[in-house]
């Protein structure tokens, strides 16, 4: 109400890109556009094995399924990784969807760790294991699905843009960690692919 009273007309219910376009908004007298829609596309975790197999997952669309109380194999043991609150609330939620093992793979420190510490704290009562100072290096698969992930140590050097450690691969380091069901949650980024039609 207090945004209307200052003169802004909000217009809702329409797809942007199919309703509406930038080209037609500047045509009806837009002078600019400013697209404020969010980071609603995950990540991708670049390692090999990625793509194209079952039990790997999305933050996103896990947390959307969990919202809309659709069912969900995870299986026996789901590995969560990132470390900002995305992650955090994705190993809760698969906990309390399997109630058995959850693991979140953090590359930095708990010092450099994004997520709230009343909710990191929250999760380790409930039980989630974190792994410090890993970083997942290659997905292993047997057929179709996942089995788990090949991992690498990392050391902390010096920060970097965001003002963290930055973590460095450990040579030689690497190791198995087996899983039903690997979920990425390292961030997300804007999807203007819809909006830029």
């Amino acid at each position: 109400d207090y945004i209307k009273k200052m003169g802004v007309t909000i217009r809702t219910g329409i797809h942007f890109g199919s309703d509406a376009k930038i080209s037609g908004l500047r045509k009806t007298g837009a002078n600019a556009v400013i697209v404020a829609t969010g980071t609603q596309k995950s990540l991708k975790l670049n390692i090999e094995n990625e793509d194209r197999h079952g039990g790997i997952l999305d933050c996103l669309d896990f947390l959307k399924a969990c919202s809309d109380r659709k069912d969900i194999a995870l299986g026996s043991h789901v590995l969560v990784i990132g470390g900002g609150n995305a992650a955090v609330d994705t190993a809760r939620s698969a906990l309390r969807t399997i109630g058995t093992r959850v693991t979140i793979l953090y590359r930095r420190s708990l010092e450099e760790m994004p997520a709230d510490r009343e909710e990191i704290t929250d999760a380790l009562r409930e039980g989630i294991k974190i792994e410090y100072l890993t970083a997942p290096k290659k997905m292993l698969v047997a057929g179709d699905k996942v089995k788990g992930l090949e991992c690498l140590r990392t050391e902390l050097r010096e920060a970097d843009q965001s003002g963290r450690k930055r973590p460095v691969p450990v040579e030689g380091s690497e190791f198995v960690i087996e899983a039903t069901t690997v979920i990425s949650a390292v961030g997300q980024q804007p999807d203007y692919e819809p909006v830029l039609k």
